[in-house]
């Protein structure tokens, strides 16, 4: 894990079991610059050759409360309290009832350890819970396996491709459609936040 965070306090806005999302901080800059600057993590989320700069974060987590078609927390480990990624609803479309969901867990040291499907999960309940959504979907590239099974894993299905839409060192891959549904995610593990609403 990176560093000591536990001197933050992060509200457990989205509980979960090992995880809980909480809201990204202004003080989160630094940690995600970082993150976002290193080219094995931006090439898994299919932005090949970027490396973000701290200019481009702070413009980022500026526009985080202006745009309202989107809905960004960070992933806490409850033990120790650690920020080890983020996930977000993108393009939040409430007339026809979709969003897009994207997922970086930027702490290296946290990858396959479960906690990406487990925040993917969360996230696509709270957008079809609290949001009111009918379906969520999301892009990835065929060469992130790891990614494609923590998303199978959260109740993605695959729903189509784009073939040969991405090439990295002259070799072209596929970008692959998955997506989730009121009735593919079963009883919301949320619903209960609400206590006064009939289970």
């Amino acid at each position: 894990m990176e560093h000591d965070q536990s001197d933050l306090f992060r509200p457990e806005v989205i509980p979960g079991e090992r995880i809980f999302l909480s809201h990204v901080l202004r003080s989160d800059i630094g940690l995600l610059t970082r993150w976002f600057a290193d080219l094995e993590l931006t090439t898994y989320l299919g932005g090949g050759g970027m490396s973000f700069t701290r200019e481009h974060e702070e413009q980022w987590f500026d526009g985080l409360a202006k745009d309202r078609s989107l809905r960004t927390f960070g992933i806490v480990v409850r033990e120790p309290q650690q920020l080890i990624g983020t996930v977000s609803l993108m393009s939040i479309d409430h007339a026809r009832g979709n969003a897009e969901l994207g997922i970086a867990i930027g702490d290296k040291a946290a990858w396959g350890q479960g906690y990406g499907s487990e925040a993917v999960r969360l996230m696509a309940d709270y957008g079809l819970t609290f949001l009111n959504l009918q379906l969520i979907y999301l892009w990835h590239v065929a060469y992130n396996e790891r990614g494609h099974r923590a998303y199978l894993k959260a109740g993605f299905k695959p729903a189509g491709r784009l073939r040969g839409a991405e090439v990295f060192d002259g070799r072209r891959y596929d970008r692959i459609l998955m997506d989730i549904t009121r009735e593919d995610l079963g009883p919301s593990q949320l619903r209960g936040l609400v206590r006064q609403i009939d289970t």
